[in-house]
């Protein structure tokens, strides 16, 4: 799979994640945000991605580099005021974009969120895995207590 291939999947899935995150109801009526307070969770949650995604990239590109990637790909800026802020001509344009979605794309396949599919189903597991050594942990020291009795 080529990098910037990967990175336009992942940054249509952290687009379609971003506006769901940001159609919620906001945070600050907590009486009505009880769905979303922190809970030990089995599944990864939108918003995971969408950090893992900004994340990936601040630590795949270089400053400048970033700054587009933030303006443009996380912030969503248009085409053309993303350009001119930037200073940048229309084939500058084009080496940068190639360039961010060559780079961070490569960041995606490593750290292992594409395929998409996959980065939910592992972090899944990964999360069981946990909450299964953190439950036989905890039913050790019970265990012995109880030999101890017997």
């Amino acid at each position: 799979m080529k990098p910037a291939t990967a990175f336009d999947i992942c940054h249509e899935v952290y687009a379609a994640a971003r506006e769901v995150v940001d159609s919620r109801m906001a945070t600050i009526q907590m009486q009505h945000a009880a769905k979303f307070l922190w809970r030990p969770d089995l599944h990864p949650r939108l918003v995971e991605f969408v950090a893992d995604f900004a994340l990936a990239g601040e630590r795949a590109l270089s400053p400048s580099r970033l700054i587009l990637f933030r303006l443009y790909y996380l912030g969503g800026c248009e085409y053309p005021l993303a350009r001119q802020r930037m200073g940048l001509s229309e084939l500058g344009w084009t080496n940068w974009t190639d360039e961010i979605r060559r780079d961070a794309g490569r960041e995606f396949l490593r750290c292992g969120m594409f395929p998409p599919s996959r980065y939910f189903r592992e972090m899944s597991a990964q999360c069981l895995q946990r909450a299964a050594s953190t439950a036989r942990t905890r039913r050790a020291p019970n265990a012995e207590k109880d030999r101890g009795a017997a």
